[in-house]
């Protein structure tokens, strides 16, 4: 018999319909004891046996995804700016985020808010933190919750959407174990996409070098 502590949840997550949904999805952002993929591909599969149709799963886990980041972003706003950063380098500090990193972002977010507040939302862990770093720079309500929208609607989507294909094509399929497996993948592609940003910004530092020689 398999073991699947994550399906169990969502089994009883599933009985309590659409509100358990929006529920859980809502309060990932404050307790996130369980991974947001992890939580949104178990999702997919809750889907594919029926627990809910597709279009209902993603609006309500969207929903409710994007009304805890609206809620930590306003209660971020309300806190002194020491208390909040703070709090932001504590919290990154469970998950194993420097304070440095925390900095870098906060000033990345400060140049390019929108793009930045849509990315944050497709890098694990540092979409938790994205509204408090919003908060702390006091950044337009309205484009951030825009760009956010997005960013969290291509992350339910990407993560409901696998699990729900895997289940259909499999016919059953262990969330757990399915969510495990995503989890290899996800850090393997940000071992990847990072050595390849990395690469790319000392051949950029490279390029200017010897041109700025070249005018000397």
């Amino acid at each position: 018999m398999d073991i699947d502590p994550i399906g169990e949840v969502m089994a009883w997550i599933a009985a309590c319909g659409v509100a358990g949904l929006f529920g859980i999805a809502l309060a990932e952002r404050f307790v996130p004891v369980l991974p947001s993929y992890g939580f949104l591909v178990a999702v997919g599969v809750a889907t594919a046996e029926g627990a809910w149709s597709l279009p209902v799963a993603l609006f309500t886990s969207i929903t409710g995804s994007l009304l805890g980041c609206v809620v930590c972003y306003l209660l971020a706003k309300a806190l002194g700016e020491a208390r909040l950063r703070a709090l932001l380098y504590r919290t990154g500090r469970l998950f194993g985020i420097s304070a440095a990193r925390v900095e870098r972002w906060t000033a990345s977010l400060h140049d390019k808010q929108a793009a930045v507040a849509f990315a944050a939302q497709l890098v694990p862990t540092i979409r938790l933190l994205a509204p408090g770093l919003a908060g702390l720079l006091r950044v337009k309500a309205t484009g951030f919750v825009m760009a956010s929208a997005c960013g969290v609607a291509l992350w339910n989507s990407t993560f409901i959407g696998l699990g729900y294909a895997t289940s259909t094509v499999l016919d059953a399929a262990n969330a757990s174990a399915l969510a495990l497996s995503v989890l290899v993948l996800l850090v393997i592609s940000e071992g990847v996409a990072l050595v390849i940003w990395t690469r790319w910004r000392r051949a950029g530092r490279a390029a200017i070098e010897r041109i700025s020689a070249g005018d000397q």
